[in-house]
């Protein structure tokens, strides 16, 4: 491909830009290359040029999104490593994008892309953490915990705010359900949440 990087650089964020449209509209599963250079405004042709098939597109749209989800948190991780830190810098960095990629129109093997990404963001939070022998249980159980939990959130949407949100998510994460769940001393099949 022999055209100016301006011209490459805007000619694919048409087509992203056409994706998102797309995606809020039907499952990633329905959209099709048709749709999207129609969306854009090229021909098939020109998609070809730039992305083998609407595979390649989700993967190249994937890979920059979470390169920037892990660059932001790491580079806020390097100004503060409190692990308290770690759930606010994540929700800030949290798009409308990943959103729909984590709803139900979107990837399902998307989670398990995001979850490697955490492995390396979870292990400069936690570097104790890391040495262990099931650190990638515990990133998993951390990263599905996580994103289960902003998938709830915004398709409620967003009805805590993003502080209180993040309070629960480190809550969870860090202390466990014990945290919300007190058990009535006078009845004990009663469960208290507060």
């Amino acid at each position: 491909m022999n055209k100016q990087p301006e011209v490459t650089e805007k000619t694919r964020q048409n087509f992203t830009d056409a994706f998102w449209s797309l995606i809020k509209e039907k499952p990633i599963s329905k959209i099709t290359v048709s749709e999207i250079t129609r969306r854009a405004g090229y021909n098939r042709s020109t998609f070809y040029e730039y992305f083998l098939d609407t595979n390649d597109l989700l993967k190249f749209i994937e890979d920059k999104l979470l390169e920037k989800l892990k660059e932001t948190v790491l580079n806020a991780s390097s100004e503060n490593k409190s692990p308290e830190a770690l759930f606010q810098i994540i929700f800030a960095a949290m798009n409308e994008e990943l959103y729909l990629l984590i709803g139900e129109n979107g990837d399902s093997g998307f989670l398990a892309k995001a979850r490697n990404e955490l492995f390396t963001i979870v292990g400069s939070y936690f570097p104790n953490l890391k040495n262990t022998d099931n650190f990638d249980y515990l990133t998993c159980f951390v990263s599905s915990a996580m994103f289960g939990l902003m998938q709830h959130w915004n398709e409620k949407g967003k009805d805590i705010d993003t502080l209180k949100m993040s309070e629960i998510m480190q809550n969870l994460v860090l202390n466990g359900l014990h945290t919300y769940i007190t058990p009535n001393l006078s009845d004990k099949s009663e469960v208290i949440i507060p």
